[in-house]
């Protein structure tokens, strides 16, 4: 729980950050309700639902843009990113989601003028998406009536024997696609066979329309989302720190620094690469630590010493989010939080007492904990991420102190690091 504290803290202090980041603009046009084409930039968004707006400049200057809704602008595009086009149209409003069906069919629907999304444009049909916090609908365009229509799909309970209910789902979009695909003369049994087997979903709908349009090859509008690997080096600075009663009296220090290498893989996932703002992390790192103090095994025996050691050797998974606040091709600033799970091991974790000549181990260090990363960095020229890492205070042993139950004592692990990332 309180590593869910600390990054909601960490939320709370990058949320400002988020608000002050720069527009991303890129060269795009608007055509308006007259039809005239505007070139320009277009502020290209991640955009969840279908934006309500849109930002354009005729320059890359400092002037105010221009903000355009569906009221101003029939059509919107960045070419080779995504493009918008105004329609009035039906939405459904039933859910589809099985877990918050209702006990009655929901056949519920809303009028208005919306952006929808093309996912491809073609000479007999085009295909358009429309997102909202409810759920995803896909439309069709007939190029000859010049009418778009949401293609149905919906799932309903209905009763079944012994008083209990099944799921049911309406395929309405399949029947709609096979009309639409003999109107056009491109209805062929391949095609019919690929419709029946289609799921409601966009790479189904894409690779179907690419056939209604005789596309020889499946032409997206959007790009895919997609991944790129990196592998990293750093320097890693820790600060270990012993708190509380330890079986050794009058320690030399009980706060020990080291300095260590860091080597990291992993990769970056971007749910929306055109924009690229958005990244969602996964890395997997190797680091070490070390903790050396000297104590007396004796109370009031000053004259006799042992010395306490341990390293520490660490492998971190470690999911993250990453945001860039300054977001250019060639220059990117970003923030980046996460929660890394950590397995470790130790060397050392022992001192001998040198009356007995025994030695004195197992100290409750723990092998496996957990630890929030909180990083800020720069990205050069797309490949090479300059990066520097706070780690907070974390326990690295166990509330039961090992063989040493009769002390209460906890060491406490600080970590700053240094790193310098190649993004293949």
């Amino acid at each position: 729980m309180k590593h869910f504290y600390k990054l909601l803290l960490i939320i709370a202090v990058l949320s400002p950050l988020f608000s002050l980041a720069q527009g991303y603009y890129k060269p795009g046009f608007v055509i308006n309700l007259k039809g005239d084409t505007l070139k320009g930039y277009i502020d290209l968004k991640e955009w969840g639902n279908n934006p309500q707006d849109v930002n354009f400049k005729t320059s890359l200057d400092k002037s105010a843009p221009q903000d355009f809704t569906v009221n101003d602008i029939g059509y919107f595009e960045v070419p080779g990113a995504v493009a918008y086009k105004t329609f009035t149209t039906s939405i459904s409003l039933d859910e589809t989601n099985i877990q918050k069906l209702g006990h009655e069919r929901d056949t519920s629907t809303r009028t208005a003028t919306v952006f929808l999304k093309a996912e491809q444009q073609g000479k007999n049909a085009s295909l358009y998406s429309y997102s909202d916090g409810l759920k995803d609908r896909f439309y069709i365009y007939d190029s000859q009536t010049k009418k778009v229509a949401e293609l149905i799909y919906r799932v309903y309970f209905v009763p079944s024997d012994k008083n209990n209910v099944t799921v049911s789902y309406q395929n309405a979009y399949k029947q709609q696609l096979l009309l639409i695909a003999q109107k056009f003369n491109t209805f062929s049994s391949n095609l019919q066979a690929l419709i029946e087997d289609a799921e409601y979903q966009r790479t189904y709908l894409v690779s179907i329309c690419s056939k209604i349009n005789n596309f020889k090859q499946v032409r997206n509008t959007a790009k895919k989302n997609y991944i790129r690997f990196f592998a990293g080096v750093g320097l890693n600075y820790s600060t270990v720190n012993l708190d509380g009663n330890f079986p050794l009296y009058n320690l030399s220090t009980r706060s020990h620094s080291s300095f260590s290498p860091k080597v990291s893989v992993g990769f970056n996932f971007f749910p929306v690469p055109d924009v690229g703002k958005s990244v969602l992390k996964l890395e997997v790192a190797y680091s070490s630590a070390e903790f050396e103090t000297v104590g007396e095994p004796y109370f009031m025996e000053n004259q006799i010493k042992s010395t306490y050691s341990f390293q520490q050797h660490t492998f971190s998974l470690i999911p993250q989010f990453q945001y860039n606040v300054y977001n250019t091709d060639s220059f990117k600033i970003y923030a980046d939080a996460g929660l890394s799970v950590n397995l470790s091991t130790y060397s050392g974790d022992s001192y001998v007492n040198p009356v007995t000549n025994e030695t004195e181990s197992n100290f409750g260090l723990s092998k496996r904990w957990f630890s929030v990363p909180l990083k800020a960095g720069i990205i050069l020229k797309k490949n090479f991420d300059l990066s520097l890492t706070y780690i907070f205070k974390e326990s690295i042993s166990s509330d039961v102190a090992g063989a040493h139950q009769d002390y209460n004592y906890t060491f406490n692990i600080t970590t700053v690091q240094f790193g310098l990332s190649y993004i293949f």
